[in-house]
């Protein structure tokens, strides 16, 4: 693992970004252009800890994954996903959280903030993960306002410790979700360069105007990158592409 090799890549990029790679047999590189307090919109890889957020509150007894979700309880939002196409919409929210981990389906993720609430996802973000500085202010496909605190954002130091945090989970909520982000059907990121089923990668991916990222897992290491503010998007996506082939497919 090459570390000049893996900044002077990032420093092709324009924008802000924030990078961070670990495996068993070398240091940890966390590369950056920005300070470790510095937040990064999160696009939907805030669905990561909004799903972290979901387990931690069934262990508590708030909320059940076989609970059936009443689907009319919000507004349809497209964007991403296709559960809004269902005819049968009466589902458990285990399925939901599956789409919206899988498809990054917002609707159901937009059904998922509403049966937690965001005072609750914000304080387990805070009062039980302590995060940094991660922050759910609004729902998907909604308009942002960030100077009210209404957008959806992290910071590096939260990202890695997601690493932690899921593998502090008991046996039966990790390997729940390790398999549904192990169906993420975004390729288009670290793994556009790599041969079909290669590697099992574990991870969840997000986009919006001015923002690509992505975090995840294999077996063997653990990374992610973020950017915001960019404007060459293809030179985004190469760059996610070179990572990936060195740090993946080894």
């Amino acid at each position: 693992m090459d570390r000049e090799r893996i900044e002077k890549e990032l420093s092709t990029l324009d924008g802000e970004y924030t990078f961070y790679y670990s495996d068993q047999e070398n240091h940890p590189i966390a590369v950056s252009n920005r300070d470790e307090s510095h937040r990064f919109l999160t696009a939907s890889v805030i669905k990561v800890p909004l799903l972290f957020a979901w387990y931690v509150s069934e262990k508590e007894g708030f909320v059940s994954s076989d609970e059936i979700c009443d689907s009319s309880s919000e507004p349809i939002v497209k964007g991403a996903g296709f559960y809004y196409l269902f005819r049968q919409k009466a589902l458990p929210y285990h399925d939901l959280l599956l789409m919206m981990i899988a498809t990054s389906d917002n609707y159901c993720t937009n059904l998922i903030i509403n049966r937690l609430g965001f005072e609750r996802v914000n304080h387990i973000f805070s009062e039980t993960f302590h995060f940094q500085d991660t922050h759910l202010g609004r729902k998907m496909m909604s308009k942002p306002d960030s100077a009210r605190g209404y957008d959806n954002w992290t910071t590096t130091a939260d990202m890695i410790y997601c690493y932690d945090l899921f593998h502090s989970f008991p046996v039966e909520a990790k390997k729940n979700i390790s398999e549904m982000l192990s169906v993420c059907q975004a390729d288009k990121l670290f793994t556009r360069n790599l041969k079909g089923d290669s590697v099992d990668f574990y991870h969840k991916s997000g986009g919006l105007h001015n923002v690509i990222n992505e975090w995840g897992f294999t077996d063997r290491c653990r990374i992610f990158l973020l950017c915001n503010n960019y404007s060459d998007y293809q030179k985004v996506y190469d760059v996610f592409g070179n990572l990936g082939k060195w740090l993946l497919d080894s």
